[in-house]
């Protein structure tokens, strides 16, 4: 960590890595918020129930499983659209604006959903946090990769997503910290989303702009008054993300990066649709963000506390066991950003998809054995708060389910954004990494929202070995497509990137 204080100031990162922090954070909360006695009605709730039109605030509803799902799916909707305006967009904004603006979205998104007295108006809110998402997780990869040195760039690209993780871990813990409160604990849980998002927005106005981006803009065709003012802000925001680096170190990297973007520049399309130039980068990061996806692991997140109740724990307890897993998947996230500059990428991918294979035959073997705990029933009769599974399963399902999650934040959640920062030439970075974004978000929102219709149609365990064959399918990806760019700068990387150009 000295070495990173000593090459990079940690302030940007930590400001700009809050997004990723307020992203985790809406999914540790979302199995929170709609489970019984918060927004969902109570087992056996004998009073009012809300509806889609009824003004409260100490209102309950009943939800289908498809309704759960559109209401998890709301913020990965807003994402999706907000993915959209990147596409277009979002190498006239700039990295800073980005951040800035999703800031703003996350804060106008969690204070309506939670001062809403309306069921629509709860609605609106989680959309509107979507589409902070969106703009702030389309921006932070590139961002981070863009400011930081080959050497530590792995380290911190993955150090932003164990800032997910630990919001995750966050979100759980309100879940818990919360969970007595009941019809308006989840009020609480939302409501600290905006206090975090007014802290990065007021934090991200104090840090310089992309200096890449910058030399991008003075490259692209600017008059010359105003490339020479490009030229010096670029200079004086390198300088200040090389904390202790001499000014002759500073111009000569500068100067590299400029001679490098020329190049590229010439040879490009200037345009959103310069992305579809290079299938290369395309393949692979619109393929790892897919498979991150189908793999099940985000989804099962998003139902975390009401998997728990399934293997047999009471309510609480299973708060407190998805705090268990946020603490589990944080450990193995750290290790990745302590190791993945060391191991590289694709050793950390297939050591990650192993285990989550693993944990899927795990969890598909122990959701063979549910029973009903009502004598007489048989299971398709019963009651799902009365479906469980024997003692000794029980423990075995947590097992998987933590080797499950831990695999894959060794392996897909840090590598693919990661790879994603990295393999896109940036003349086409912004619109490229939007493409990938929005397979990203409309995969999620798809698997999200049939995560709980699937699990009733054709049960846990068939839908737990669909996403083991999705793993198997994510190892000859890795080992066809995926290459390996430890310790290159982004510049290596590009021309080779560009020397597949049309393969």
């Amino acid at each position: 960590m000295s070495a990173l204080a000593d090459d990079y100031n940690l302030r940007p990162f930590f400001f700009i890595s809050l997004g990723g922090l307020l992203f985790g954070y809406i999914i540790g909360i979302t199995g929170n918020v709609v489970t019984s006695g918060q927004l969902q009605c109570p087992d056996g709730w004998t009073g009012p129930v809300g509806s889609s039109t009824s003004v409260g605030y100490r209102q309950c509803y009943y939800f289908s499983a498809l309704e759960v799902g559109i209401l998890a799916s709301l913020n990965l909707l807003g994402a999706f659209l907000s993915s959209l305006v990147c596409f277009k967009f979002a190498d006239d904004l700039g990295r800073k604006l980005e951040v800035q603006i999703g800031a703003v979205l996350y804060l106008i998104g969690a204070a309506v959903a939670a001062l809403s007295p309306v069921l629509w108006g709860i609605y609106a809110g989680f959309a509107i946090y979507g589409l902070g998402i969106g703009f702030a997780m389309h921006a932070a990869p590139v961002y981070i990769a863009e400011i930081s040195t080959a050497k530590v760039r792995g380290t911190l690209i993955s150090g932003k997503e164990a800032m997910i993780v630990f919001g995750m871990f966050l979100g759980f813990s309100a879940g818990v910290a919360f969970h007595d409160l009941q019809f308006h604990g989840w009020r609480f849980m939302i409501g600290a989303a905006a206090l975090v998002a007014a802290a990065m927005e007021v934090g991200i106005a104090f840090v310089a702009e992309s200096p890449r981006f910058l030399v991008l803009k003075e490259v692209s065709g600017a008059v010359p008054d105003e490339a020479c003012a490009l030229r010096g802000e670029a200079a004086a925001a390198l300088q200040r993300f090389r904390r202790g680096v001499a000014r002759e170190e500073v111009e000569q990297e500068l100067a590299a990066i400029r001679e490098e973007l020329k190049t590229t520049v010439a040879a490009s399309t200037a345009s959103s649709l310069g992305a579809l130039q290079y299938p290369r980068p395309l393949v692979i990061g619109c393929g790892l963000v897919l498979l991150q996806q189908v793999t099940g692991q985000p989804s099962v997140l998003f139902f975390a506390t009401n998997i728990f109740k399934s293997a047999g724990f009471g309510a609480h307890a299973a708060a407190m066991s998805s705090m268990g897993v946020g603490g589990v998947k944080l450990l193995a996230t750290l290790f990745t950003v302590w190791q993945v500059d060391n191991y590289g990428r694709r050793p950390l991918l297939f050591v990650g998809i192993a285990m989550m294979t693993a944990g899927l035959a795990i969890l598909s073997a122990a959701f063979c054995f549910r029973a009903c705990e009502v004598p007489g029933l048989e299971l398709w009769e019963c009651n799902a708060n009365d479906v469980v599974l024997p003692k000794r399963w029980a423990s075995l399902t947590v097992a998987g389910l933590m080797v499950y999650v831990s695999g894959y934040q060794v392996g897909f959640g840090p590598i693919t954004w990661l790879m994603i920062a990295e393999v896109f030439p940036l003349q086409v970075r912004g619109s490229a990494l939007s493409l990938a974004a929005m397979v990203n978000f409309g995969s999620n929102m798809l698997v999200t929202l049939l995560q709980g219709v699937l699990q009733e149609a054709l049960t846990p365990q068939v839908v737990f070995m669909g996403y083991l064959g999705m793993c198997i399918v994510s190892f000859q990806f890795v080992y066809s497509f995926v290459p390996e760019t430890r310790g290159k700068t982004l510049e290596e990387i590009e021309r080779l990137m560009v020397a597949h150009k049309g393969q």
